[in-house]
Protein backbone atom coordinates (compact mmCIF):
# COMPACT_ATOMS: atom_id res chain seq x y z
CA UNK A 1 0.00 0.00 0.00
CA UNK A 2 2.87 2.76 0.40
CA UNK A 3 3.37 4.64 3.56
CA UNK A 4 2.57 8.79 3.49
CA UNK A 5 5.46 10.58 4.51
CA UNK A 6 2.95 13.20 6.52
CA UNK A 7 -0.63 13.35 7.76
CA UNK A 8 -2.58 15.24 5.75
CA UNK A 9 -6.55 14.22 5.91
CA UNK A 10 -8.04 13.58 2.46
CA UNK A 11 -10.12 16.95 2.83
CA UNK A 12 -7.48 19.35 4.24
CA UNK A 13 -6.80 22.01 2.24
CA UNK A 14 -3.04 21.59 2.09
CA UNK A 15 -3.75 18.56 0.18
CA UNK A 16 -6.23 19.95 -1.87
CA UNK A 17 -3.35 22.87 -2.49
CA UNK A 18 -0.89 20.04 -3.95
CA UNK A 19 -3.32 18.70 -6.40
CA UNK A 20 -5.07 21.56 -7.39
CA UNK A 21 -2.23 21.89 -10.49
CA UNK A 22 -3.51 18.39 -11.31
CA UNK A 23 -7.41 19.35 -12.26
CA UNK A 24 -6.85 21.57 -14.95
CA UNK A 25 -7.99 20.14 -18.18
CA UNK A 26 -6.03 21.48 -21.95
CA UNK A 27 -7.51 21.82 -25.40
CA UNK A 28 -5.52 19.96 -27.26
CA UNK A 29 -3.87 16.63 -25.10
CA UNK A 30 -7.05 14.45 -25.87
CA UNK A 31 -6.76 15.33 -29.25
CA UNK A 32 -3.84 13.30 -29.73
CA UNK A 33 -5.57 10.18 -27.99
CA UNK A 34 -8.75 11.04 -30.34
CA UNK A 35 -6.51 10.78 -33.65
CA UNK A 36 -4.69 7.52 -32.17
CA UNK A 37 -7.96 6.45 -31.70
CA UNK A 38 -9.30 6.88 -34.96
CA UNK A 39 -6.29 5.91 -36.53
CA UNK A 40 -6.06 2.29 -35.26
CA UNK A 41 -9.55 1.89 -35.85
CA UNK A 42 -9.19 2.38 -40.06
CA UNK A 43 -5.93 0.24 -39.57
CA UNK A 44 -8.07 -2.46 -38.19
CA UNK A 45 -10.88 -1.98 -41.16
CA UNK A 46 -8.63 -1.63 -44.20
CA UNK A 47 -6.60 -4.46 -42.82
CA UNK A 48 -10.34 -6.73 -42.76
CA UNK A 49 -11.34 -5.24 -46.09
CA UNK A 50 -7.66 -5.67 -47.89
CA UNK A 51 -7.49 -9.32 -46.21
CA UNK A 52 -10.87 -10.15 -47.47
CA UNK A 53 -10.09 -8.47 -51.52
CA UNK A 54 -6.90 -10.42 -51.52
CA UNK A 55 -8.21 -13.77 -50.01
CA UNK A 56 -10.66 -13.82 -53.12
CA UNK A 57 -8.08 -12.81 -55.82
CA UNK A 58 -6.44 -15.39 -55.04
CA UNK A 59 -8.94 -18.06 -54.78
CA UNK A 60 -8.79 -18.66 -50.98
CA UNK A 61 -11.78 -20.35 -49.07
CA UNK A 62 -14.09 -17.94 -47.40
CA UNK A 63 -13.55 -19.88 -44.29
CA UNK A 64 -10.27 -18.04 -43.68
CA UNK A 65 -12.38 -14.43 -43.25
CA UNK A 66 -13.83 -16.04 -40.43
CA UNK A 67 -10.51 -15.76 -37.91
CA UNK A 68 -9.47 -12.30 -39.29
CA UNK A 69 -13.06 -10.72 -38.65
CA UNK A 70 -13.19 -12.17 -35.43
CA UNK A 71 -9.96 -10.68 -34.41
CA UNK A 72 -11.66 -7.25 -35.97
CA UNK A 73 -14.59 -7.53 -33.95
CA UNK A 74 -12.57 -8.17 -30.46
CA UNK A 75 -10.22 -5.14 -31.93
CA UNK A 76 -12.67 -2.17 -33.14
CA UNK A 77 -14.53 -3.41 -29.66
CA UNK A 78 -11.51 -2.26 -27.59
CA UNK A 79 -11.71 0.94 -30.04
CA UNK A 80 -15.31 1.79 -29.43
CA UNK A 81 -14.65 1.42 -25.41
CA UNK A 82 -12.06 3.56 -25.99
CA UNK A 83 -14.28 6.13 -27.20
CA UNK A 84 -16.68 5.94 -24.54
CA UNK A 85 -13.55 5.99 -21.85
CA UNK A 86 -13.43 10.07 -23.69
CA UNK A 87 -17.12 10.73 -23.68
CA UNK A 88 -16.75 9.51 -19.77
CA UNK A 89 -13.71 12.14 -19.66
CA UNK A 90 -16.39 14.76 -21.11
CA UNK A 91 -19.11 14.17 -18.86
CA UNK A 92 -16.72 15.35 -16.21
CA UNK A 93 -16.13 18.28 -18.18
CA UNK A 94 -12.36 16.89 -18.41
CA UNK A 95 -11.97 16.46 -22.15
CA UNK A 96 -11.39 19.63 -22.85
CA UNK A 97 -11.19 22.93 -20.65
CA UNK A 98 -13.16 24.69 -23.30
CA UNK A 99 -17.02 23.59 -22.46
CA UNK A 100 -18.30 23.84 -26.34
CA UNK A 101 -15.22 21.66 -27.49
CA UNK A 102 -15.84 19.34 -24.67
CA UNK A 103 -19.54 18.63 -25.42
CA UNK A 104 -19.56 18.85 -29.42
CA UNK A 105 -16.06 16.76 -29.71
CA UNK A 106 -17.51 14.40 -27.25
CA UNK A 107 -20.67 14.12 -28.87
CA UNK A 108 -19.90 13.55 -32.37
CA UNK A 109 -16.40 11.84 -32.21
CA UNK A 110 -17.39 9.67 -29.24
CA UNK A 111 -20.79 9.31 -28.26
CA UNK A 112 -23.08 9.47 -31.18
CA UNK A 113 -20.83 6.94 -33.12
CA UNK A 114 -22.14 4.38 -30.17
CA UNK A 115 -25.36 5.40 -30.26
CA UNK A 116 -25.52 7.70 -26.98
CA UNK A 117 -25.10 11.42 -26.08
CA UNK A 118 -22.48 13.18 -23.51
CA UNK A 119 -25.23 14.68 -21.45
CA UNK A 120 -27.81 11.69 -21.26
CA UNK A 121 -24.93 9.27 -20.15
CA UNK A 122 -23.62 12.36 -17.85
CA UNK A 123 -26.88 12.15 -15.87
CA UNK A 124 -26.85 8.41 -15.36
CA UNK A 125 -23.08 8.90 -14.74
CA UNK A 126 -22.91 11.43 -12.25
CA UNK A 127 -25.49 9.84 -10.15
CA UNK A 128 -23.66 7.14 -10.05
CA UNK A 129 -20.99 8.79 -8.59
CA UNK A 130 -22.67 10.37 -5.88
CA UNK A 131 -24.99 7.23 -5.00
CA UNK A 132 -22.16 4.42 -5.66
CA UNK A 133 -23.40 0.89 -4.96
CA UNK A 134 -26.27 1.85 -3.73
CA UNK A 135 -28.81 -0.42 -4.91
CA UNK A 136 -31.98 2.04 -4.50
CA UNK A 137 -30.19 5.35 -6.08
CA UNK A 138 -26.78 3.94 -8.29
CA UNK A 139 -28.49 3.98 -11.36
CA UNK A 140 -26.37 1.17 -12.87
CA UNK A 141 -27.23 -1.34 -9.97
CA UNK A 142 -30.76 0.00 -10.24
CA UNK A 143 -31.04 -0.39 -14.03
CA UNK A 144 -28.44 -3.38 -15.27
CA UNK A 145 -27.30 -4.67 -11.61
CA UNK A 146 -29.17 -7.55 -11.90
CA UNK A 147 -28.57 -8.40 -15.77
CA UNK A 148 -24.53 -7.62 -15.16
CA UNK A 149 -25.34 -10.43 -11.50
CA UNK A 150 -24.05 -8.16 -9.38
CA UNK A 151 -27.27 -9.41 -7.00
CA UNK A 152 -25.33 -12.49 -6.94
CA UNK A 153 -22.04 -11.27 -5.13
CA UNK A 154 -20.76 -12.41 -2.93
CA UNK A 155 -19.93 -15.55 -5.60
CA UNK A 156 -17.03 -17.90 -5.67
CA UNK A 157 -14.23 -17.90 -7.90
CA UNK A 158 -15.09 -20.41 -9.89
CA UNK A 159 -18.89 -19.01 -10.88
CA UNK A 160 -17.02 -15.80 -11.34
CA UNK A 161 -15.34 -17.43 -13.91
CA UNK A 162 -18.27 -19.50 -15.62
CA UNK A 163 -20.48 -16.19 -15.07
CA UNK A 164 -18.24 -13.33 -16.58
CA UNK A 165 -16.09 -15.38 -19.14
CA UNK A 166 -18.37 -17.79 -20.70
CA UNK A 167 -21.64 -17.50 -19.64
CA UNK A 168 -22.15 -13.87 -20.70
CA UNK A 169 -21.65 -14.91 -24.54
CA UNK A 170 -25.27 -17.14 -24.53
CA UNK A 171 -27.95 -15.47 -25.65
CA UNK A 172 -30.34 -15.69 -22.80
CA UNK A 173 -27.62 -13.33 -20.94
CA UNK A 174 -26.54 -11.62 -23.65
CA UNK A 175 -29.80 -9.96 -25.22
CA UNK A 176 -31.13 -8.91 -21.47
CA UNK A 177 -28.30 -6.91 -20.55
CA UNK A 178 -28.08 -5.70 -24.13
CA UNK A 179 -32.40 -5.05 -23.54
CA UNK A 180 -31.30 -2.44 -20.24
CA UNK A 181 -28.02 -1.03 -21.31
CA UNK A 182 -30.11 -0.02 -24.72
CA UNK A 183 -33.41 1.73 -22.31
CA UNK A 184 -30.72 3.45 -20.09
CA UNK A 185 -27.78 4.68 -22.66
CA UNK A 186 -29.67 4.94 -26.05
CA UNK A 187 -33.57 5.61 -25.60
CA UNK A 188 -32.84 7.42 -22.16
CA UNK A 189 -34.97 5.26 -19.67
CA UNK A 190 -34.92 3.60 -16.43
CA UNK A 191 -34.71 4.98 -12.83
CA UNK A 192 -32.35 7.94 -12.00
CA UNK A 193 -32.34 9.81 -8.67
CA UNK A 194 -32.11 12.71 -10.83
CA UNK A 195 -34.70 12.44 -12.91
CA UNK A 196 -36.99 14.73 -10.99
CA UNK A 197 -35.59 17.02 -8.46
CA UNK A 198 -39.07 18.06 -7.23
CA UNK A 199 -39.40 13.91 -6.16
CA UNK A 200 -36.52 13.54 -4.81
CA UNK A 201 -37.68 11.13 -1.43
CA UNK A 202 -38.92 8.77 -4.32
CA UNK A 203 -37.96 6.93 -7.18
CA UNK A 204 -38.85 8.04 -10.37
CA UNK A 205 -38.64 6.05 -13.41
CA UNK A 206 -38.08 8.02 -16.79
CA UNK A 207 -40.05 6.29 -19.27
CA UNK A 208 -38.29 6.06 -22.84
CA UNK A 209 -39.90 8.77 -24.88
CA UNK A 210 -41.90 9.20 -27.90
CA UNK A 211 -38.79 11.50 -29.79
CA UNK A 212 -36.54 8.59 -28.95
CA UNK A 213 -38.72 6.06 -30.68
CA UNK A 214 -39.21 8.85 -33.78
CA UNK A 215 -35.35 8.77 -34.10
CA UNK A 216 -35.30 5.38 -34.29
CA UNK A 217 -37.77 5.16 -36.98
CA UNK A 218 -36.09 7.94 -38.60
CA UNK A 219 -32.85 6.38 -39.01
CA UNK A 220 -34.37 2.77 -40.29
CA UNK A 221 -36.29 4.94 -42.76
CA UNK A 222 -33.59 6.73 -44.39
CA UNK A 223 -32.22 3.19 -44.53
CA UNK A 224 -34.55 1.56 -46.11
CA UNK A 225 -34.97 4.49 -48.44
CA UNK A 226 -31.39 4.62 -49.69
CA UNK A 227 -30.85 1.23 -49.85
CA UNK A 228 -33.74 1.09 -52.42
CA UNK A 229 -32.69 3.46 -54.49
CA UNK A 230 -28.79 1.91 -54.86
CA UNK A 231 -30.61 -1.60 -55.66
CA UNK A 232 -33.37 -0.57 -57.83
CA UNK A 233 -32.72 2.99 -59.51
CA UNK A 234 -29.42 3.99 -58.52
CA UNK A 235 -29.18 7.68 -58.66
CA UNK A 236 -27.07 10.67 -58.07
CA UNK A 237 -29.35 13.49 -57.17
CA UNK A 238 -31.75 10.91 -55.83
CA UNK A 239 -28.85 9.80 -52.96
CA UNK A 240 -28.08 13.33 -52.50
CA UNK A 241 -31.89 15.00 -52.29
CA UNK A 242 -33.52 12.23 -50.56
CA UNK A 243 -31.36 12.74 -47.23
CA UNK A 244 -31.27 16.52 -47.30
CA UNK A 245 -35.43 15.96 -47.38
CA UNK A 246 -35.06 13.60 -44.56
CA UNK A 247 -32.93 16.00 -42.81
CA UNK A 248 -35.57 18.90 -43.02
CA UNK A 249 -38.43 17.27 -42.19
CA UNK A 250 -37.13 15.60 -39.19
CA UNK A 251 -35.35 18.39 -37.33
CA UNK A 252 -38.74 20.55 -38.82
CA UNK A 253 -40.35 17.70 -37.11
CA UNK A 254 -37.90 18.31 -33.75
CA UNK A 255 -38.65 21.87 -33.08
CA UNK A 256 -42.60 21.24 -33.18
CA UNK A 257 -42.36 19.40 -30.19
CA UNK A 258 -42.29 21.38 -26.82
CA UNK A 259 -38.42 20.71 -24.65
CA UNK A 260 -39.87 18.16 -21.93
CA UNK A 261 -40.66 15.92 -24.94
CA UNK A 262 -36.98 15.35 -25.38
CA UNK A 263 -34.18 13.95 -22.27
CA UNK A 264 -34.74 16.86 -19.67
CA UNK A 265 -32.19 17.07 -16.81
CA UNK A 266 -31.47 19.08 -13.98
CA UNK A 267 -27.95 19.37 -14.81
CA UNK A 268 -28.04 22.10 -17.11
CA UNK A 269 -26.51 21.21 -20.69
CA UNK A 270 -24.08 23.05 -22.61
CA UNK A 271 -26.71 22.96 -25.90
CA UNK A 272 -30.29 22.28 -25.16
CA UNK A 273 -31.19 18.48 -25.85
CA UNK A 274 -33.46 19.59 -28.61
CA UNK A 275 -30.61 21.32 -30.29
CA UNK A 276 -28.27 17.58 -29.52
CA UNK A 277 -31.56 15.70 -30.94
CA UNK A 278 -31.06 17.30 -33.96
CA UNK A 279 -27.17 17.03 -33.86
CA UNK A 280 -27.68 13.62 -33.68
CA UNK A 281 -30.15 13.02 -36.18
CA UNK A 282 -27.41 15.40 -38.95
CA UNK A 283 -24.65 12.82 -37.60
CA UNK A 284 -26.68 9.57 -38.22
CA UNK A 285 -27.94 11.36 -41.83
CA UNK A 286 -24.53 12.02 -42.79
CA UNK A 287 -23.08 8.51 -42.03
CA UNK A 288 -26.49 6.70 -43.55
CA UNK A 289 -25.21 8.76 -46.67
CA UNK A 290 -22.08 8.68 -47.08
CA UNK A 291 -22.30 4.75 -47.02
CA UNK A 292 -25.11 4.99 -49.97
CA UNK A 293 -22.78 7.26 -51.46
CA UNK A 294 -19.65 4.64 -51.48
CA UNK A 295 -22.18 1.75 -52.65
CA UNK A 296 -23.16 4.24 -55.40
CA UNK A 297 -19.88 4.97 -56.45
CA UNK A 298 -17.92 1.35 -56.35
CA UNK A 299 -21.14 -0.79 -56.37
CA UNK A 300 -20.76 -2.89 -53.45
CA UNK A 301 -22.15 -2.79 -50.66
CA UNK A 302 -20.20 -1.21 -48.11
CA UNK A 303 -23.42 -0.85 -45.84
CA UNK A 304 -22.66 -4.83 -44.83
CA UNK A 305 -19.34 -3.90 -43.59
CA UNK A 306 -20.62 -0.88 -41.61
CA UNK A 307 -22.51 -3.73 -39.78
CA UNK A 308 -20.11 -6.50 -39.27
CA UNK A 309 -17.31 -3.81 -38.49
CA UNK A 310 -19.21 -1.54 -36.17
CA UNK A 311 -22.45 -2.67 -35.30
CA UNK A 312 -21.67 -6.14 -34.25
CA UNK A 313 -18.82 -5.20 -32.23
CA UNK A 314 -20.88 -2.95 -30.64
CA UNK A 315 -23.40 -5.47 -28.94
CA UNK A 316 -20.74 -8.08 -28.41
CA UNK A 317 -17.00 -6.87 -27.53
CA UNK A 318 -18.12 -3.10 -26.82
CA UNK A 319 -20.66 -4.91 -24.38
CA UNK A 320 -18.09 -7.34 -22.81
CA UNK A 321 -15.22 -4.96 -21.99
CA UNK A 322 -17.63 -2.23 -20.43
CA UNK A 323 -19.22 -5.01 -18.63
CA UNK A 324 -15.76 -6.68 -16.98
CA UNK A 325 -14.77 -3.08 -16.10
CA UNK A 326 -17.74 -2.37 -14.24
CA UNK A 327 -17.69 -5.78 -12.71
CA UNK A 328 -14.51 -5.74 -11.61
CA UNK A 329 -14.68 -1.96 -10.50
CA UNK A 330 -17.38 -2.08 -7.65
CA UNK A 331 -18.00 -5.78 -7.58
CA UNK A 332 -17.81 -6.87 -3.81
CA UNK A 333 -17.73 -3.59 -2.65
CA UNK A 334 -18.98 -1.84 -0.09
CA UNK A 335 -20.43 2.16 -0.21
CA UNK A 336 -17.49 3.56 1.92
CA UNK A 337 -15.85 6.78 0.21
CA UNK A 338 -12.41 4.64 0.49
CA UNK A 339 -13.51 1.42 -0.79
CA UNK A 340 -16.35 1.56 -3.01
CA UNK A 341 -13.90 0.46 -5.55
CA UNK A 342 -10.01 0.09 -6.11
CA UNK A 343 -6.93 0.66 -8.29
CA UNK A 344 -5.29 -1.74 -10.46
CA UNK A 345 -2.06 -2.30 -12.25
CA UNK A 346 -2.72 -4.31 -15.32
CA UNK A 347 -0.88 -6.07 -18.09
CA UNK A 348 -1.09 -3.22 -21.49
CA UNK A 349 -3.92 -5.00 -23.75
CA UNK A 350 -6.27 -5.22 -20.30
CA UNK A 351 -5.59 -1.55 -19.85
CA UNK A 352 -6.16 -0.99 -23.52
CA UNK A 353 -9.26 -2.83 -23.63
CA UNK A 354 -10.71 -2.62 -20.33
CA UNK A 355 -9.54 -0.04 -18.20
CA UNK A 356 -9.62 2.65 -21.05
CA UNK A 357 -8.36 6.35 -20.11
CA UNK A 358 -8.06 6.12 -16.35
CA UNK A 359 -10.95 3.71 -15.60
CA UNK A 360 -7.72 1.33 -13.63
CA UNK A 361 -7.05 4.56 -11.24
CA UNK A 362 -10.84 3.88 -10.77
CA UNK A 363 -11.03 4.52 -6.54
CA UNK A 364 -8.71 7.63 -7.08
CA UNK A 365 -11.02 9.05 -9.75
CA UNK A 366 -14.16 8.96 -7.56
CA UNK A 367 -12.50 10.89 -5.14
CA UNK A 368 -11.53 13.54 -7.45
CA UNK A 369 -13.41 13.51 -10.58
CA UNK A 370 -12.94 16.65 -11.86
CA UNK A 371 -9.04 15.18 -12.60
CA UNK A 372 -8.19 14.11 -16.16
CA UNK A 373 -7.60 10.82 -17.03
CA UNK A 374 -3.39 11.35 -17.99
CA UNK A 375 -2.76 12.77 -14.43
CA UNK A 376 -4.45 10.32 -12.39
CA UNK A 377 -1.49 7.80 -11.91
CA UNK A 378 0.61 10.67 -10.25
CA UNK A 379 -2.71 11.96 -8.07
CA UNK A 380 -2.64 8.53 -6.94
CA UNK A 381 0.87 8.11 -5.89
CA UNK A 382 0.40 12.16 -4.26
CA UNK A 383 -2.15 10.65 -2.09
CA UNK A 384 -0.26 7.58 -1.06
CA UNK A 385 2.62 9.67 -0.21
CA UNK A 386 0.43 12.05 1.39
CA UNK A 387 -2.40 10.89 2.84
CA UNK A 388 -2.61 8.03 5.42
CA UNK A 389 -6.23 7.33 5.47
CA UNK A 390 -5.80 6.92 1.42
CA UNK A 391 -2.51 4.88 1.78
CA UNK A 392 -4.54 2.69 4.00
CA UNK A 393 -7.43 1.82 2.55
CA UNK A 394 -6.98 2.27 -1.30
CA UNK A 395 -6.83 -1.60 -2.50
CA UNK A 396 -4.56 -1.60 -5.37
CA UNK A 397 -5.08 -5.19 -7.58
CA UNK A 398 -2.13 -6.35 -10.07
CA UNK A 399 -2.94 -8.72 -12.39
CA UNK A 400 -6.14 -10.88 -12.99
CA UNK A 401 -5.79 -14.04 -11.89
CA UNK A 402 -2.73 -14.35 -10.13
CA UNK A 403 0.73 -11.65 -9.83
CA UNK A 404 4.30 -12.17 -7.64
CA UNK A 405 4.17 -8.60 -6.31
CA UNK A 406 1.93 -9.29 -2.91
CA UNK A 407 -0.89 -7.54 -4.04
CA UNK A 408 -4.37 -8.76 -4.45
CA UNK A 409 -5.15 -9.87 -8.01
CA UNK A 410 -8.23 -9.01 -9.54
CA UNK A 411 -10.38 -12.36 -8.76
CA UNK A 412 -9.12 -11.90 -5.18
CA UNK A 413 -11.07 -8.93 -4.09
CA UNK A 414 -13.96 -9.63 -6.31
CA UNK A 415 -14.30 -13.61 -4.91
CA UNK A 416 -12.84 -13.04 -1.02
CA UNK A 417 -16.37 -14.45 0.25
CA UNK A 418 -19.59 -13.09 2.01
CA UNK A 419 -18.85 -10.32 3.45
CA UNK A 420 -21.23 -9.22 6.58
CA UNK A 421 -23.68 -6.26 6.42
CA UNK A 422 -23.94 -6.99 2.46
CA UNK A 423 -26.98 -7.23 -0.32
CA UNK A 424 -25.66 -8.67 -2.91
CA UNK A 425 -22.29 -8.13 -2.68
CA UNK A 426 -22.84 -4.30 -1.90
CA UNK A 427 -22.55 -3.00 1.51
CA UNK A 428 -26.13 -0.69 2.28
CA UNK A 429 -25.04 0.54 5.90
CA UNK A 430 -23.14 3.19 5.35
CA UNK A 431 -24.40 6.22 5.49
CA UNK A 432 -25.25 8.44 2.18
CA UNK A 433 -22.40 10.37 0.77
CA UNK A 434 -21.99 13.81 -1.01
CA UNK A 435 -21.04 14.10 -4.15
CA UNK A 436 -17.44 13.02 -4.21
CA UNK A 437 -15.27 16.10 -4.46
CA UNK A 438 -18.20 18.09 -5.28
CA UNK A 439 -17.73 16.13 -8.87
CA UNK A 440 -20.35 18.07 -10.27
CA UNK A 441 -18.25 21.43 -9.92
CA UNK A 442 -18.93 22.35 -13.25
CA UNK A 443 -22.33 21.25 -13.66
CA UNK A 444 -25.15 23.95 -13.12
CA UNK A 445 -28.71 22.47 -11.90
CA UNK A 446 -31.61 23.76 -13.66
CA UNK A 447 -33.70 24.15 -10.75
Amino acid sequence: MGTARSGLKLKSRELHRRIAPLREPDNITNFGYLLVDYLTLAAIVLFTIAFHENRIVHGMHWLWDVPVVLLAIVAIGGVQHRFAGLGHEASHYVLFRNRWLNELASDFLCMFPILATTHQYRLVHLAHHQFTNDWERDPDLANIGRSKMMDRFPMSRSDFVFNYYFRFFLPTFLLVYLWDVLQLSVLGGGRNPYADRGKAKQEVVVNIRLTSVLGVLYVVSLIVVLGIINAYSPSSWLLALVPAVFLLVGTGAAWLFPERAFFVAPIKSVSSSKVTACMRLAYMTGLVSAFAWLGYLTGRNWGGWLVLLWYVPLVTSFAYFMLLRDVYQHANADRGRLTNSRVFFCDPLTRWAVFVYGQDIHLTHHLFPAVPHYRLRELHETLRRYCPEYAEKVVECEGTFANESGRPSILDVVTPGPRSGSRGGVRVSSSNRGLSERSLRNSTLVR
